[in-house]
């Protein structure tokens, strides 16, 4: 379990530092014009698209790395960071998705592991 949560944690915090990252590309303005709702547009659709490819990127490394039932952590930990990082993007809290996606996926660890 300590392997599990320890792979969640780190592979988490890389996904959650990916969501920042395009976050605040979105939010420079350098991907989209800053007129007519462009960026807020562009954050409108990168929400529902990030969280599907969260899922199938955790699901790959979390299988590749030979976790058990890595489609179920995979789901349930960007489930949970991306509340977590809605929730904390009204506040000015530097990289709070990289800590976002590190709890979702410490919380998903043990939420997701088979029952003896």
């Amino acid at each position: 379990m300590l392997r599990r949560v320890i792979v969640g944690v780190v592979l988490g915090a890389v996904l959650g530092a990916a969501w920042w990252g395009v976050r605040e590309l979105i939010a420079s303005g350098a991907v989209c014009s800053k007129d007519d709702w462009g960026c807020l547009s562009a954050g409108v659709v990168a929400v529902p698209v990030g969280v599907v490819v969260g899922v199938l990127v955790g699901w790959a490394v979390l299988a590749a790395l030979h976790v058990t039932r890595p489609l179920g952590m995979a789901a349930v930990g960007v489930g949970i960071a991306a509340v977590l990082a809605l929730g904390t993007t009204w506040v000015a809290f530097p990289a709070s998705a990289v800590l976002a996606g590190a709890v979702g996926f410490a919380l998903a660890a043990p939420l997701t592991a088979h029952r003896n």
